[in-house]
């Protein structure tokens, strides 16, 4: 945890300062507009007045205000590693598994919707539809070998969990806003019969907990967030999913009135499985996936992305996040890369 308080205090420290110290009503000039810096309230019309659209909850809306929101997450992964060492199939057929992954895709549908009965509440709810799909290879001679062949492919689909709760404004004062992310998930996703990594939703009730921090100078802006999971109980096979924690923070740069582009860090860390699926014994198992002590881990983040805001006001975004740091309690499958696009639109 040492790591993450320093990494948090980094983000703060960073997207707190903003490049521009400018006398109040100077303005910022580029391709020949204008940007007044002398108000002190917080400009939601800004296109980069929304996070990256990979961060969620990043924002709070005026009394009677409503937002759709639809998102599409593609992630790729590949290859195992073991703490920071990549493993080969090969070197995974040592270790005794007769199984070894070797990629995984999962494609998301995500589903939005806010309202705001006050200005110092707004209320949200989004759920998902996923797809997961995971190859693997068999170890040459094998028992499974006969049964599923060389090389296979697994694969789920369905609803995830639905989360909801309550965005609480606690600032808004010189272009800086604060609020607290006050959430649960509840357990509409699916339960596989497949590992650990296949299933579509946890199984359990979670907390999601978090609090957000947002700034705007000038043709500058960012923000700060601090998010965590929390599983309230076991499911109904045994087990529930560790714990969790994420600090990111972003900074974004406005090209002109309608475009923005942005660069975000982020660190996250999985817990332990609590418990193991009943329906998986040991102490041998057929490949890493269905063992419950291979799932926790830390990974460091770095997202590319940008912001469209037309005149109708729908938003358009888009964000590339690509891991360059990765300590997984393994053997588990690695991240590669994840794409996020998202369309807004508020009433």
């Amino acid at each position: 945890m040492k790591l993450f308080s320093l990494f948090t205090t980094t983000l703060l420290t960073l997207t707190g300062i903003s490049s521009y110290n400018l006398q109040a009503g100077e303005p910022i000039k580029w391709s020949g507009k204008e940007v007044q810096t002398h108000d002190t309230l917080w400009d939601c019309h800004r296109v980069d007045s929304h996070a990256p659209i990979g961060v969620m909850g990043d924002h709070i809306h005026t009394v009677g205000e409503v937002m759709v929101s639809y998102r599409y997450m593609f992630m790729d992964m590949e290859g195992m590693r073991d703490v920071t060492t990549d493993l080969s199939s090969q070197q995974l057929f040592g270790r005794g598994f007769p199984v070894a992954p070797t990629s995984m895709t999962m494609d998301m549908h995500m589903l939005g919707f806010m309202f705001a009965p006050t200005d110092e509440v707004t209320l949200f709810a989004m759920s998902n539809y996923v797809f997961k799909d995971m190859d693997h290879v068999t170890a040459p001679g094998s028992p499974p070998r006969a049964a599923m062949g060389p090389q296979f492919l697994q694969g789920s689909e369905g609803w995830g969990d639905t989360s909801f709760g309550a965005l609480v404004k606690i600032h808004d004062a010189n272009h800086k806003r604060v609020h607290l992310n006050l959430g649960l998930s509840a357990p509409t996703g699916n339960l596989t019969t497949l590992a650990y990594p296949m299933h579509t939703g946890t199984g359990t009730w979670d907390l999601l907990p978090g609090i957000t921090y947002l700034w705007q100078d000038g043709a500058l802006s960012g923000g700060a967030q601090l998010m965590g999971r929390v599983h309230l109980d076991d499911n109904d096979l045994g087990f529930a999913y560790g714990d969790s924690v994420e600090t990111t923070g972003w900074l974004a740069y406005m090209l002109n009135e309608r475009f923005s582009i942005s660069g975000r860090l982020t660190l996250e860390h999985a817990g332990d499985i609590d418990g193991r699926d009943i329906r998986l014994s040991g102490p041998v198992f057929i490949a890493p996936p269905m063992d419950a002590a291979n799932h926790s881990g830390t990974w460091a983040e770095f997202g590319i992305g940008a912001n469209f805001y037309a005149k109708n006001g729908h938003r358009l975004a888009i964000e590339t996040v690509i891991p360059f740091y990765q300590d997984l309690n393994g053997p588990q499958m690695q991240r590669d890369w994840m794409l996020t696009v998202g369309w807004q639109k508020a009433f």
